[in-house]
C-alpha cells in the first residue's frame, strides 16, 4: 500500500481547472498542483484558507486525490497486497454466527487460466465478498489439481518436441520431471488468481497431491476395500492405444462419423459390421429372439470360412440385437465392443483379445499380426473380397464413435485387469438425498438430469496407466496373482509382507477418484475446526459440463465418507463460447486468454462483461462489447467518486448519517435503499447477472445521471458521502479493484477497507418528498422529448401549480436545460400530456401551435398517399402482371409510411389544443 500512498502524492495528482473568481488581480498560485489555466499570484495567505472554503461554490478548483482517469493496471498489484496484508480474507465473524464457504473446481495445474475459470472465480467471488461484507464468517479456499492424464499429455508434447518420449524414462523418473514442471508453473496460475481479484485466503491454499490429499484417497480406497465395494477385475474399459491409458466411460468424446458398414457372409449367414478386423475374436453370431428368419437357426453351431481356415460359432438370441441394423444378425467379439461383451457374459462366451495395448494386431489376426487397426481393417476387407466372402460396402453409414477428448484417437475397447468401484450402492444413497431436496440445483434441471445418470451408473474404473499421479496403494503376491494387499508404501517397488514378496500396481488414481474428497478434505475432515464449521459447503460451482465427471463423484463420496451431503446448493455456469458460437478450443485458434483482456480493460471489467449475460447452465457466445460497458462502468464510478470528493474535499467518511433535505436527496436515498435490497436478493437467490445490472442501473442512471444533476442545484455534503460510501459498497462484490481504489484513496486509514465493511442496510428518508423527485423525473424526461421534438434549445417551461414552482424551478430548469419555470395559467401555453400529479406543462403556445400545424400537414400527405398504395396493391390486375420486385416494393413502401403516421399522430396527441 506504500506504493499506492506514493502514487497518491499531491504532486502526482491532476488538479482541477481553476476557475475565475471577483478579482483577477487576487487569484492564487499552488506549487503541489499542475493547473490547467493561467496562474496568478496573491501574497496574502489569509486568503487561502478563505478560498479552501469556496469549493462546493464553484469559485475554485483544487488539487484532488482522485486523479483525471482511472488506470486499472496502476493499482490492481497494490490493492491486492494490502488485501492480503490486512488479512481481509481470513474467516472472521464480523457480526454474524452464520458461515458461508466456497472450495474452488482446483484448475488444472499444467497451464494458465481459461475464459471458463475467469467465470468461475468471477461468480464465486461475487458471493464470497457480498456475503463476507453481511459479517458472516467466510471461508474461500484456493487449490490446483494435479490433472494426472492431462498433465502428462501436455508434458509429453514437450518431451515430443524435444525429439523424446515417455518412454526413454522409467515411471519415477517421469514423475519427478512432470513435478518440476507443473512446480514451475505454480506461481503463474495463483498470479492470475490474484490478478482476476478473487478473495481467497492462500493461508489454506491445497494441491491435489498435497499428503493431506493423497492420505485421504487412501484412506477412501482402504474404506471401500473393507466393505467390499472396490475389486480388481478383467473387464472391458475405453483405452487410447495412442496415450496407452484407460478412461471412465464419461470421458469418452462420442463423435458423428461416416464409416464403411461391411456386409459378411458368415456360415448361413450375411451380416454387417464396421470392424471386419476384429473378426479373429468373434464367439459367437446373435439374433433377435423374435427374428423369424432365424428362429431355426437360434442355438445351433455354424461353421464360418475364415482367412486362418474355417471355425465354428453358435448362433444366440439376445434381445440387444437390432432387427433392423444390417441383415439383422451381428458378429459378437466380447473382448473388443461393450454391448458384446455384456452379451458375452450373458451367453457364458469366451472373450479373446485380438488388438495389443498399443493398437497392434496380435498373433491371433494370423498374417495380419503387428498391423495397426486400420490398417488391418482395410487389409481384411480386401483378403475378405479377394476369398469372395465380402458381399458389398456401404460407404455412407452414420455412427457415433467414442474419441479420446485428448488426441482424438479412436477409443478401443480393450479387456483389462483393473480397479474398479462397486457404483450402485453410492449410487443409491446420493439419489435419495438428490430425490429429499437436501441440495438445491441452479438451474433445477440438473437435478433430474443427474438423478438419471446415477441410475444407469456402471462401477467405475478407477485406475489409469500413466506416472503422474497418486499410485494405487495395492501389491500383487508375485507369485499368486490372486493374491492382493493394501499398503501405502508406494514408494518402494517390492515389500515384503509375512515372508511373502508383493510387486506395486503400476497404475495411479483416476484423478476424479482423488478430487471426489476435494469438498472435505481440504478441511483435514475429520478433526479440524474448519470441517466443523464450514462442511457442508455453501455452495458447490463449477461448468455445466463436469456435472457428471465430479460432482456425481463428490456427492457420493462425501455421503460415503462423511454421512452428509458435501454442499448445500450446486451452481453449474454454461460454457462460453467463440463470438460465432463454436467451442473454444487451441486447435481451433478460437481461444480468449483472460490475462490479455485483464490488461486491456482491467480486472472489474474483466469480472463483470462476462458475467453480465450469465444464466447458469446455458452457454452463450463471448461478447468483448460487455467488458467495454463494464470498463466504462468503472469509469463512471470514478467520475462519481471524482464530483463527489470535489464536494467534500478531505472530509470524506464512512458510517455517516445522512441528512437529507430535498426531494432529490430523499429520493436517491429510496434508491439506494431499494437497490441494495434487491442486490441483496439475487445475490442471495444465485442470480448473479441480475445483481449486476440492478447495480450498474443504480450508479449508471439514478446517481449519475439524476442525483448527480439535481445537486449542482443544491449540494448537500452529508448525503453525498452517503451516496459515495453506499455505491462503493455495493458495487465492490462485482468491481472490487474500483471501488476499493477509491476508498483507500479518499480514506486516510488503509485499516479501513471496503472489502471488509458492512453491507449497507438502509437510511431513513421521506417517501413524499422522495415521490416529488419521480415527478421531477418525469417532468424533465417529458421536457427533453418535447425539445428534441421542437428543436428547442433552451425555452421556457410553464408549470400551472404555485408550489410546485417554487419548490422546484431550479432543478428541474437545471436538469432540463430551460432557460426557466415559471408559473402558468391555462390558456397561456398549449399543455403536453404527460400524466403528473402536482402539475400542469404548458410549453410556448405559438411555437407548439405550429408545430402542430406542421404535423397535422404531413399527416395528410402521409394519408393520401398510403391510400394510393393501398389502391394499388388491392387491384388483383396490378398484382398479377406487375414484377414481383415492384409489388414487394410496394408492400415495403406501405409499411414505412404506416409506421410514420402512426409516430406522426402520437406526436400530435402529446398536444391539447
Amino acid at each position: 500500500m506504500d506504493v499506492l500512498r506514493t502514487r497518491l502524492q499531491p504532486d502526482q495528482r491532476e488538479s482541477r481547472k481553476i476557475l475565475p473568481i471577483n478579482d483577477p488581480n487576487s487569484i492564487m498560485c499552488f506549487s503541489s498542483c499542475r493547473f490547467l489555466g493561467s496562474v496568478f499570484v496573491d501574497t496574502k495567505m489569509e486568503q487561502l484558507a478563505s478560498l479552501f472554503k469556496e469549493v462546493n461554490r464553484g469559485d475554485i478548483l483544487l488539487s484532488m486525490k482522485l486523479p483525471k482517469t482511472y488506470t486499472p493496471s496502476e493499482y490492481e498489484a497494490d490493492i491486492y497486497a494490502l488485501w492480503e496484508k490486512q488479512e481481509a480474507f481470513k474467516p472472521k465473524s464480523r457480526g454474524s454466527d452464520e458461515t458461508y464457504s466456497i472450495v474452488i473446481p482446483p484448475p488444472n495445474a499444467n497451464g494458465d487460466l481459461h475464459l471458463g475459470h475467469g467465470l468461475t472465480l468471477g461468480i464465486e467471488d461475487i458471493a464470497m465478498r457480498y456475503h463476507r461484507m453481511t459479517g458472516k464468517k467466510v471461508l474461500f479456499v484456493p487449490g490446483a489439481d494435479h490433472a494426472g492424464f492431462e498433465t502428462q499429455s501436455v508434458y509429453e508434447k514437450r518431451l515430443v518436441a524435444e525429439g523424446k518420449s515417455r518412454f526413454d524414462f522409467t515411471r519415477e523418473e517421469l514423475y519427478a520431471q512432470i513435478y518440476n514442471f507443473v512446480s514451475e508453473n505454480r506461481t503463474n496460475y495463483e498470479s492470475q488468481f490474484r490478478k482476476i481479484g478473487a478473495s481467497l485466503d492462500w493461508s489454506r491454499y491445497t494441491y491435489t497431491l498435497d499428503q493431506k490429499i493423497v492420505d485421504r484417497a487412501y484412506s477412501t480406497f482402504k474404506k471401500l476395500w473393507d466393505d467390499g465395494l472396490v475389486y480388481r477385475g478383467e473387464r472391458l474399459v475405453n483405452y487410447c492405444t495412442f496415450h496407452g491409458t484407460g478412461f471412465a466411460d464419461i470421458e469418452v468424446e462420442y463423435k458423428e462419423m461416416t464409416s464403411p458398414l461391411y456386409y459378411l457372409k458368415y456360415g448361413p449367414f450375411e451380416l454387417a459390421t464396421t470392424r471386419p478386423e476384429t473378426k479373429f475374436g468373434d464367439t459367437a453370431v446373435a439374433v433377435h429372439p423374435d427374428d423369424e428368419r432365424y428362429k431355426d437357426l437360434i442355438n445351433t453351431v455354424i461353421t464360418v470360412e475364415g482367412l486362418n481356415g474355417p471355425f465354428e460359432l453358435r448362433v444366440i438370441a439376445d434381445e440387444m440385437v437390432d432387427p433392423e441394423f444390417g441383415t439383422g444378425a451381428v458378429k459378437i467379439t466380447p473382448a473388443h465392443d461393450f454391448n458384446d461383451y455384456e452379451v458375452g457374459k450373458r451367453h457364458n462366451l469366451q472373450s479373446l483379445r485380438v488388438i495389443n495395448h498399443d493398437g497392434t494386431m496380435n498373433h491371433h489376426a494370423g498374417e495380419f499380426e503387428g498391423m495397426k487397426i486400420q490398417d488391418a481393417r482395410e487389409a481384411v476387407a480386401k483378403k475378405l473380397e479377394e476369398k469372395g466372402l465380402l458381399v458389398h460396402v456401404d460407404r455412407d453409414y452414420k455412427n457415433r464413435v467414442g474419441t479420446c477428448y485428448k488426441c482424438g484417437t479412436t477409443i478401443e475397447p480393450m479387456l483389462m485387469d483393473q480397479w474398479f468401484i462397486k457404483m450402485k450402492p453410492l449410487a443409491t444413497k446420493a439419489v435419495e438425498a438428490l430425490n429429499s431436496g437436501e441440495i438445491t440445483f441452479y438451474p433445477e434441471n440438473k437435478r433430474d438430469q443427474l438423478v438419471k445418470y446415477l441410475d444407469g451408473l456402471y462401477d467405475w474404473n478407477i485406475s489409469r496407466q500413466i506416472s503422474w499421479g497418486i499410485p494405487i496403494p495395492a501389491f500383487q503376491n508375485i507369485n499368486d496373482p490372486d493374491d492382493w494387499i493394501f499398503d501405502t508404501n508406494v514408494e518402494q517397488e517390492i515389500i515384503e509382507r509375512e515372508g511373502k514378496q508383493y510387486h506395486r500396481d503400476p497404475d495411479v488414481f483416476d484423478t476424479w477418484f482423488s478430487s471426489g474428497s476435494w469438498p472435505y478434505a481440504t478441511l483435514d475432515y475429520p478433526d479440524s475446526q474448519d470441517f466443523k464449521d464450514f462442511y457442508p459447503l455453501s455452495v458447490m460451482e463449477t461448468g455445466a459440463d463436469i456435472l457428471y465427471p465430479w460432482v456425481s463423484r463428490m456427492l457420493m463420496l462425501g455421503l460415503y465418507i462423511t454421512g452428509r451431503i458435501p454442499f448445500e446448493k450446486v451452481y453449474l455456469h454454461g460454457l462460453i463460447l467463440d463470438p460465432s458460437g463454436a467451442k473454444m478450443s487451441k486447435s481451433k485458434g478460437n481461444v480468449v486468454n483472460p490475462m490479455e483482456k485483464i490488461d486491456a480493460y482491467g480486472s472489474d471489467a474483466f469480472r463483470m462483461g462476462i458475467i453480465s449475460v450469465e444464466s447458469p447452465g446455458t452457454p452463450r457466445p463471448y461478447d468483448e462489447s460487455k467488458l467495454v460497458g463494464a470498463r466504462n462502468f468503472c469509469n463512471k464510478l470514478w467520475n462519481i467518486a471524482r464530483y463527489i470528493e470535489g464536494v467534500l474535499g478531505d472530509e470524506f467518511a464512512h458510517d455517516k448519517k445522512p441528512e437529507p433535505k430535498t426531494a432529490g436527496d430523499h429520493w436517491i436515498i429510496k434508491q439506494l435503499n431499494e437497490g441494495g435490497a434487491k442486490i441483496a436478493e439475487s445475490i442471495e437467490a444465485y442470480r448473479f447477472s441480475e445483481a449486476y445490472n440492478t447495480c450498474y442501473h443504480l450508479i449508471w442512471d439514478d446517481v449519475a445521471d439524476w442525483y448527480i444533476e439535481a445537486s449542482k442545484t443544491a449540494q448537500n455534503e452529508s448525503v453525498m458521502n452517503y451516496v459515495l460510501e453506499t455505491i462503493l459498497k455495493l458495487a465492490h462484490p462485482f468491481a472490487p479493484f474500483v471501488t476499493e481504489t477509491i476508498w483507500q484513496t479518499l480514506h486516510a486509514d488503509d485499516t479501513s477497507m471496503v472489502a471488509i465493511s458492512k453491507w449497507p442496510t438502509g437510511a431513513d428518508m421521506e417517501e413524499g418528498q422522495a415521490s416529488d423527485f419521480d415527478e421531477i423525473k418525469q417532468i424533465v424526461t417529458e421536457v427533453r422529448q418535447i425539445k428534441t421534438m421542437l428543436n428547442m434549445q433552451k425555452g421556457t417551461l410553464l408549470i400551472d401549480e404555485q408550489s410546485f414552482v417554487d419548490d422546484y424551478c431550479d432543478i428541474i430548469a437545471k436538469i432540463a436545460r430551460l432557460d426557466k419555470v415559471t408559473l402558468g395559467m391555462e390558456g397561456e401555453g398549449l399543455e403536453l400530456t404527460g400524466t403528473t400529479k402536482n402539475a400542469k406543462l404548458l410549453v410556448d403556445k405559438k411555437i407548439a401551435q405550429a408545430f402542430v400545424v406542421s404535423l397535422a400537414e404531413k399527416e395528410v400527405s402521409l394519408t393520401q398517399q398510403i391510400g394510393q398504395l393501398e389502391g394499388r396493391l388491392n387491384n388483383e390486375s396490378y398484382i398479377e402482371k406487375a414484377p414481383e420486385r415492384l409489388v414487394a416494393e410496394s408492400r415495403d413502401q406501405l409499411t414505412k409510411l404506416q409506421l410514420e403516421l402512426t409516430a406522426i399522430k402520437a406526436q400530435i396527441s402529446q398536444f391539447r389544443t
